[in-house]
């Protein structure tokens, strides 16, 4: 089987799977939090992590609105309208109720709260407020619609800044801007599928209009070049807009290499190109589209290993054990070596990442009996500093505590 022919029937595969229906295979012993540990998994000292639900479909985005009470989007499969909205409470001590909120949406995953504490829910077509009312049905009011779900990244992720705006990612729908469900191909003149008014592969800027919720919202591309920004998150200080950027898995050329191209995380500013498709990391360099060097790009700051496909992430904030208060948690996703960890990066004084970034959670490749391969997708802060890690193909949810 020829690369690129491996590469399209995975692909496939992906988007045609089911949502995994047996639970995890996570073995407990003893309690951390009130809640069965999982002490099999290398973690990082002064923590604990447990298994705090399971069984829960394939979910993707996770909100704690407090210790006991989390909302978790879970995306059904690859297919429209089989994801739904879960919500997760319980007693201390006593393990989590899951109640069905909402059905029927489409790829659910990137979940937040505004400045006022209202719910914001990200499907693959829009992102919608949705207020929780005891006694009565989730009222649902769409923000922004009409976002693009073709291709190989439908998934929303996105987060809310200080003027209230939403910075939400619009996925590449290829991997190397090859033609794809009815995206065109690059040719020498360019890649048609970033860049312009309709850009993907770019992070857009969306603002409410000046009647508010009852008048559409805008939105106009605020940097391009980004292939799949499923990893947003805002300086607690500086309001930097951070990016985990899943790079093409494919080199120039359509071959498959398990070291490279690496994955990136970016400083995202206005009006900046970050290199997709012709650049990868700082001097992977595809001519294919017309590129002559990489210097015309805005390089990363910190290269990720290949592959080890970023996705969620925060700066821990208010809670935190001090050693980490501060550090910019990122799970990492990917099926390879270099994936399937919670990892985390400590900033500076300047706001910037030092050093390389550390284990909170690894050795989580599968042992039979103990555990499975970790797929962390995202995670929440609640008030007291515990993380709250969703797994999709595992269809679980992990606590990660401070002891």
């Amino acid at each position: 089987m020829t690369p690129r022919l491996l590469i399209a029937t995975l692909a496939l595969l992906a988007l045609t799977a089911p949502a995994r229906a047996e639970p995890p295979a996570y073995r407990t012993a003893g309690r951390c939090d009130g809640l069965p540990a999982i002490t099999s998994l290398k973690v990082a000292p002064g923590f604990c992590v447990a298994l705090a639900a399971s069984d829960l479909g394939r979910p993707r985005g996770v909100l704690a609105l407090d210790a006991n009470h989390l909302l978790v989007t879970d995306m059904g499969n690859w297919n429209p309208n089989r994801g739904r909205l879960l919500q997760l409470t319980r007693e201390p001590g006593q393990p989590f109720r899951v109640t069905v909120l909402l059905s029927g949406l489409d790829r659910p995953h990137g979940l937040r709260q505004d400045a006022q504490g209202r719910l914001l829910l990200a499907e693959a077509h829009r992102i919608s407020r949705v207020e929780l009312s005891p006694g009565q049905p989730p009222r649902v009011t769409p923000l922004v619609t009409g976002l693009p779900t073709q291709g190989r990244h439908p998934l929303k992720s996105f987060v809310v800044d200080a003027s209230g705006a939403l910075l939400v990612n619009i996925g590449a729908p290829s991997d190397h801007c090859e033609a794809m469900d009815g995206a065109p191909a690059g040719t020498r003149d360019g890649c048609p599928q970033t860049g312009g008014p309709q850009a993907q592969a770019a992070v857009w800027k969306f603002s409410p209009g000046a009647a508010g919720d009852s008048a559409p919202w805008t939105g106009q591309p605020l940097a391009w070049g980004l292939r799949n920004s499923m990893g947003l998150a805002l300086h607690p200080v500086s309001g930097a807009l951070w990016q985990a950027e899943n790079s093409r898995d494919s080199l120039p050329g359509d071959t498959y290499d398990k070291a490279s191209p690496p994955d990136e995380l970016n400083l995202v500013e206005p009006g900046r190109h970050y290199g997709w498709p012709h650049c990868t990391g700082r001097d992977v360099l595809d001519t294919a589209f017309g590129a002559r060097s990489c210097n015309d790009f805005t390089p990363p700051v910190k290269l990720i290993p290949a592959h080890a496909a970023p996705l969620g992430m925060l700066f821990y904030g208010p809670g935190a054990p001090a050693a980490w208060r501060g550090a910019l948690v990122m799970a990492w996703h990917g099926y390879q070596p270099t994936g399937h960890r919670l990892m985390a990066w400590r900033f500076d004084a300047r706001h910037q990442p030092t050093g390389e970034a550390v284990p909170l959670i690894d050795g989580w490749q599968a042992q039979a009996g103990q555990h499975p391969m970790g797929a962390p997708v995202d995670l929440a802060q609640d008030g007291n500093g515990r993380l709250w890690i969703t797994e999709d193909r595992n269809g679980s949810l992990l606590l990660l505590a401070p002891q």
